[in-house]
């Protein structure tokens, strides 16, 4: 199996956290012409409009099964979607929790979503499917290379995904990882 986690373009801030820039548009648009070759069997696309909006160029030229789902979806801030960093770091301050513990109103702790992220990676161990192509967010991306190369969970900071970076992993029979590429954007 292959599985290519694709990060949504570039994205606005604030109201707009949600809605591709132009530069997003082009990335995606640059990212069909890529995964046109992959021969992609299934697509698992979280729910959020910039997720969506990525892959809509490459489907008007798929023709497999898809799947739209906030399972793979970045961690759900609550209350604190679309504010500034700044809110989230008073509010975290204030709870006196870590801000892998503190969870929002409304939303996930970081480690709410790593454990999400956890339970996809067993699901995808009974996938059928061999080229599986993920689009997603950074965060999740992170946790999910995170837990298929069995590091650290403290070592995904190093992940720190770019906009329409695409991470493989190509796995044997037994879902061990054979060889992977994290946050390559030679195709933009």
């Amino acid at each position: 199996m292959k599985l290519y986690l694709l990060r949504h373009g570039q994205r606005g801030h604030g109201p707009e956290i949600d809605a591709l820039t132009l530069e997003g548009i082009k990335q995606s648009e640059k990212t069909t012409e890529y995964l046109k070759k992959l021969k992609i069997d299934k697509i698992i696309c979280g729910d959020s409009n910039r997720a969506r909006k990525t892959l809509e160029p490459f489907l008007k030229l798929f023709h497999g099964q898809i799947e739209y789902t906030s399972e793979v979806n970045e961690q759900n801030m609550g209350i604190f979607q679309g504010k500034s960093k700044a809110e989230w770091d008073e509010a975290v301050k204030k709870s006196g929790l870590s801000e892998k513990e503190f969870r929002p109103e409304s939303g996930e702790s970081s480690s709410d979503a790593y454990e999400r992220a956890k339970r996809f990676v067993e699901r995808l161990k009974n996938e059928k499917a061999e080229n599986i192509l993920i689009v997603s967010h950074s965060g999740f991306i992170s946790d999910v290379s995170t837990l298929l190369l069995n590091k650290a969970r403290e070592d995904n900071v190093n992940y720190k995904m770019q906009f329409c970076a695409i991470t493989c992993f190509e796995f044997d029979k037994d879902f061990r990882v054979k060889s992977y590429c994290i946050n390559s954007i030679s195709h933009l």
